[in-house]
């Protein structure tokens, strides 16, 4: 296998992609790149209430142009959106790339969301809707994961992507 030049990390909210993009970029060398823009999460409501059906494909052509642009580069680590997974157009984009799923667990979530590291949103059953997620993209993330990490600690999570690129 030739060593990956690009890596993209994946995973629901409160997963710990962003520190880990940026730790894992800069023991690497490389550009950290936050395609994340977090739209649902901020608003609170779903990119169909937010946008309607039209806006939602928009969006989501929009996620795959910025995969596709950086397809041609070399030596950066890009955070993506929890959703960007949901069409099969980035599944496939993404589908021959290093992809680091960082899973974690519907506590984990609730915890970092209670202790304010993620924005509150009005939802009446915080583990109904996490949960619900899990059900709808956990399988989709490990589709597109070359490798899967567990929400551990940011050094062990480093190490193992940083020992995986080098099989």
């Amino acid at each position: 296998m030739t060593k990956p030049k690009r890596i993209f990390i994946v995973g629901h909210t409160g997963a710990g992609k962003s520190l880990l993009g940026e730790t894992l970029a800069k023991k690497l060398g490389w550009q950290f790149i936050d395609a994340n823009p977090d739209l649902e999460r901020y608003i609170g409501r779903n990119l169909h209430e937010i946008l309607g059906k039209q806006g939602e494909a928009a969006f989501h052509q929009c996620e795959a142009e910025i995969i596709s642009h950086y397809l041609g580069k070399e030596h950066f680590v890009m955070i993506l959106e929890q959703g960007v997974i949901t069409t099969e157009k980035n599944r496939k984009l993404l589908s021959s790339e290093f992809v680091v799923y960082a899973k974690v667990s519907t506590s984990v979530q609730m915890t970092r969301w209670q202790s304010g590291r993620i924005p509150l949103l009005p939802i009446h059953d915080l583990k109904s809707f996490l949960d619900k997620q899990h059900m709808e993209r956990d399988s989709l993330f490990e589709e597109v994961a070359t490798l899967t990490i567990e929400s551990t600690s940011l050094e062990d999570s480093v190490n193992k992507v940083i020992k995986a690129l080098e099989e």
